[in-house]
């Protein structure tokens, strides 16, 4: 966790440090589901069913440009991410279990994407992205219930628990994320995202990765919004004697 603030804290700075930079604020709705693949040379599992639960971001984007028509954004969010599966395995009839399980993942995100602007910057753009986001536990609900049979005896464990990290999933999360939209002149923008994890976030019995898609509102304030940077920069300043 604390390299995981390091690196938040130093490319914040940087980033900072960009006199064009834009920033502001942006929140989104969707949903999210966990791809779930338990251990099969364990235990014969079946999975009966993997379900999506609502999802949610909100947090700073800040947005730098490089070049007329490319920008790198990074910023920071809060997200809600999880999904519902039911699975069970059968040995014999006196050991097998039948689950069902919640996972609602609260999250820190530091997002870093490249994006294409199509246009001029003062003017509606459309834009698209491609990058990666790290992020970290920081909260959550499991919510589980499971009916087993071991050794010819019947047990049962129902309840909410928190999410823990090294117990119920590992902490750092890595995904790749897809996002298009539209910018207004004003700095609103509206975005559309897909996100799908490529780390395994299971303790080892299971592979767990995270997938969401979303949309989103937002609005860029500061000197990155200059109507009139990009004619300025096209003007010839320089004088012939």
């Amino acid at each position: 966790m604390r390299n995981f603030l390091f690196i938040v804290f130093s490319l914040l700075s940087i980033t900072f440090a960009n006199a064009q930079v834009g920033f502001g604020p942006e929140a989104g709705i969707g949903i999210s589901s966990i791809k779930f693949l338990p251990r099969t040379d364990i235990f014969n599992y079946s999975i009966t069913s993997q379900k999506s639960v609502p999802a949610y971001f909100i947090g700073g984007v800040l947005d730098v440009p490089m070049h007329k028509n490319i920008y790198f954004q990074t910023g920071l969010y809060y997200s809600r991410q999880g999904g519902i599966r039911d699975y069970s395995f059968y040995h014999n009839d006196s050991f097998n279990a039948s689950v069902h399980q919640e996972l609602y993942i609260n999250y820190i995100d530091l997002p870093m994407s490249v994006f294409y602007k199509s246009g001029m910057q003062g003017k509606g753009r459309f834009i698209a992205g491609i990058g990666a986001t790290l992020s970290y536990i920081v909260g959550g609900k499991n919510v589980f219930s499971d009916h087993s049979v071991i050794n010819d005896t019947s047990n049962s464990d129902n309840g909410t628990y928190p999410i823990e990290i090294g117990h119920t999933l590992v902490g750092l999360n890595v995904a790749m994320n897809l996002i298009a939209g539209y910018e207004l002149p004003n700095g609103l923008f509206f975005r559309a995202r897909y996100y799908w994890g490529i780390k395994d976030i299971g303790l080892g019995t299971e592979l767990d990765k995270t997938k969401m898609g979303a949309i989103s509102i937002g609005y860029l304030f500061g000197k990155g919004r200059n109507i009139n940077k990009e004619k300025d920069d096209l003007i010839d300043n320089s004088t012939e004697p």
